[in-house]
């Protein structure tokens, strides 16, 4: 169970938070050209699904090592210093996650300590600005995740230079 949810906690994430704002979405414009009505709420829950499955996707990205970098002094180095860089710059990245998610953390406490609510949903508007939180603490833990396999690779290459 818990591999599973390693693979695709994001995914299942993503997908029901895309399939919601598609489903919604669908919903607000059938209502608004077939209807002649629309619903208040729609596009408010639409809009804080993008902005959760935002936030969820960096983790995505992160764990596929699929973000934009760039690699251009890193890629003339040896194999084995480039996983040195990459390691160095996942630490990079968790400096920057972290302050994310306390920046995020403070926000959120007092956002919640107003009271603000969602106009139309009456969701207190807290939980909105716990996405950042959220998805940056997944974001640590993949990039973790990234250096364990970094410094695996790594003790195979020594291993392999010893042998």
């Amino acid at each position: 169970m818990f591999k599973f949810l390693d693979n695709h906690l994001e995914e299942i994430f993503m997908v029901f938070l895309l399939s919601l704002m598609s489903i919604l979405i669908g919903a607000q414009v059938f209502m608004r050209y077939i209807m002649n009505d629309s619903l208040t709420w729609s596009e408010e829950l639409a809009r804080y699904a993008f902005i959760w499955a935002t936030y969820i996707g960096v983790a995505s990205g992160v764990k596929r090592n699929a973000h934009i970098c760039v690699e251009a002094a890193v890629t003339k180095l040896p194999a084995l210093y480039q996983r040195y860089a990459a390691i160095v710059a996942h630490l990079l990245f968790i400096v920057f996650a972290v302050l994310v998610m306390k920046e995020g953390y403070a926000l959120t406490l007092k956002i919640l300590s107003f009271g603000q609510k969602s106009s139309a949903l009456g969701i207190p508007m807290g939980w909105i600005y716990l996405a950042p939180t959220v998805g940056f603490g997944l974001v640590i833990v993949r990039l973790i995740q990234r250096i364990v396999i970094e410094v695996q690779s790594i003790r195979r290459s020594h291993r392999e230079v010893k042998s």
